[in-house]
């Protein structure tokens, strides 16, 4: 699906392997100062993420949660990376 204005790339990767990637509407990250919401033309952020879920919710309105531990998130030019060191729900499979 090509991009549009209101969305954004996302890409979940884990130390291990990529968890998720495409087009979101939002996502939630459990950020070290608490969790953040990240909307298409957010300003640019380099955060920390600690242990929890992490939601991402697809252009059809479909919610993805994935448990992680610590890692980092960076959003520039309406993509966002989620990088972490672990992630253990086993859904991320069925959403590559």
């Amino acid at each position: 699906m090509p991009a549009s204005k209101n969305t954004m790339q996302v890409n979940v990767v884990a130390t291990d392997r990529p968890i998720w990637s495409g087009q979101a509407r939002s996502a939630t990250i459990p950020a070290t100062q608490g969790a953040m919401g990240i909307l298409p033309d957010h300003q640019p952020i380099l955060t920390l993420v600690k242990k929890g879920t992490v939601t991402v919710v697809g252009t059809d309105g479909k919610r993805s949660n994935f448990e992680v531990d610590d890692g980092f998130v960076s959003f520039d030019s309406n993509k966002l990376t989620i990088a972490v060191e672990h992630c253990t729900d086993d859904q991320a499979s069925a959403n590559q």
